[in-house]
């Protein structure tokens, strides 16, 4: 699982903000759930069944459909319900900006499937001692379920490519991945959360993760482990890596990026190289696809501000 890649941006912190000590009473998870509710139970029970327990946890319903199923009623959780399908971003702002009268000084960031063992938060509170107070952030890995690469080739692929650690420099993580990521509630706050204008569930926590990087490091917790079980399926793998290459289209553009669009990817495991040709082609054409609306967009509204200034100037 040695694998790793940049965002070609180096970011230097203008502002050094000192995060108070990771105290789990004062922890809080929030996640997301959309049209995957039973992925969602599997998520929390995993978490109630840490030892020692987050401070609260906050379930985000991001379903058209305003009503949950009976199951989320009876666990120690808190279930936040708006109208309508918002998208990741704004439901994780959601679930930080609940109130529920405890205070809250580090927010724990998931997804709905992810497993950890029960002394995950134990792991994660040890990282965070080894750190400096400036670390604004944990980012730790993200492997799948793996049993051999031909029972489960595309979760054996997604761990031994590390596809869901966050990119890195020299200095350490870049940003973060929202399957497995703490923030301090105070930098949250200060870089304004999640930007909502991505549109899918890509992009928006690297994102968050530069931003916050100008506040201060990030640290890595290697021990704080998440699973997270994929489909085996390539119908399945290939609708995540064209919106991972949208999300990366969409980086690019909104941070003024060099290209992002990635190119040929040689597999660890050479007996898996069809699954990192196919990433690379899903990832070409999500990007391809997104850059060329974000262009079609940047157009309209510059051709819309010419119109507007034209009639402004006959009035």
């Amino acid at each position: 699982m040695s694998w790793t890649w940049t965002i070609p941006l180096e970011v230097e912190s203008s502002l050094i903000l000192n995060a108070p000590l990771l105290n789990l009473d004062h922890l809080r998870v929030v996640v997301p759930t959309y049209r995957d509710w039973p992925e969602a139970r599997v998520t929390v029970e995993s978490l109630l069944a840490c030892r020692p327990r987050p401070g609260e946890i906050v379930l985000v319903n991001d379903n058209l459909e305003p009503d949950p199923p009976a199951w989320v009623r009876r666990y120690p959780i808190h279930l936040v319900n708006y109208p309508g399908n918002r998208g990741p971003s704004w439901a994780r702002n959601g679930g930080v900006r609940f109130d529920s009268g405890r205070p809250v000084e580090w927010l724990y960031f998931t997804d709905t499937g992810c497993e950890r063992s029960p002394s995950f938060f134990g792991e994660l509170l040890d990282a965070s001692m080894q750190m400096p107070r400036a670390a604004v952030a944990i980012a730790a890995p993200v492997v799948g379920v793996a049993v051999s690469p031909i029972l489960t080739p595309i979760n054996h692929y997604m761990t031994e490519e590390a596809i869901l650690n966050p990119p890195r420099s020299a200095d350490g993580p870049q940003a973060i991945i929202t399957a497995n990521a703490a923030v301090c509630a105070a930098a949250f706050r200060a870089v304004g959360g999640f930007t909502t204008s991505y549109p899918f569930a890509a992009g928006e926590d690297l994102d968050l993760g530069v931003k916050l990087r100008r506040l201060g490091p990030i640290g890595w917790a290697s021990g704080a482990v998440v699973r997270h079980r994929f489909a085996e399926s390539m119908d399945d793998f290939r609708r995540r890596f064209l919106r991972y290459g949208a999300g990366n289209a969409h980086l690019e553009h909104r941070l003024r990026l060099p290209s992002m669009r990635v190119e040929m990817i040689t597999a660890h495991d050479r007996s898996l190289q069809r699954l990192a040709d196919a990433q690379v082609r899903a990832m070409q054409t999500g990007y391809d696809r997104h850059r060329d609306h974000l262009r079609d967009l940047s157009m309209r509204i510059r051709q819309g501000a010419k119109s507007m200034g034209r009639r402004v100037g006959h009035e």
